[in-house]
């Protein structure tokens, strides 16, 4: 219960902070999938954002992986607990690989950029709802961190 306070927490900070930025239009249809009209994994209002905001394109690259594997982390069935863990990978790799192409030294760091696509992808109470369901689903899970290539692209 501490844990998914602490994850609402989190995202509503996040949401917050982004407040001073140019606010990307976001989808709030009261469906978990969204919009995905080019069916590339990505939200169309995130897809979006995301060409506009990251111009250099192996960091494009990068947040576009994470921003599919958590979509797709929406869409899974929990009760499937082995495609539970391979998106839960997918995401870990998704995220080392912004790490590896935002370093953290930098504006924005890869800990804000997963924060931020977070937020936009969980932005309404279906859809974080969910994003508790799937963390639910992974009570007791250990996820190691990726020994491969973790960039797809």
């Amino acid at each position: 219960m501490k844990i998914r306070l602490f994850l609402l927490i989190v995202v509503c900070i996040s949401i917050f902070s982004a407040c001073g930025t140019e606010d990307p239009e976001l989808d709030r249809a009261d469906t978990v999938a969204g919009i995905d009209g080019d069916d590339n994994g990505i939200r169309d209002d995130i897809d979006a954002y995301i060409s506009r905001t990251y111009t250099n394109e192996e960091q494009r690259k990068a947040v576009n992986q994470y921003a599919k594997g958590l979509q797709a982390s929406l869409l899974v069935d929990t009760e499937d607990k082995i495609a539970v863990k391979a998106i839960t990978n997918e995401k870990a790799r998704a995220i080392s690989c912004i790490s590896d192409k935002i370093p953290g030294g930098k504006s924005p760091n890869g800990e804000r950029v997963v924060r931020e696509i977070l937020s936009m992808t969980t932005n309404t109470k279906l859809r974080l709802t969910q994003y508790f369901v799937l963390d639910k689903a992974l009570d007791g899970t250990v996820i190691s961190l990726p020994r491969e290539d973790v960039c797809d692209e």
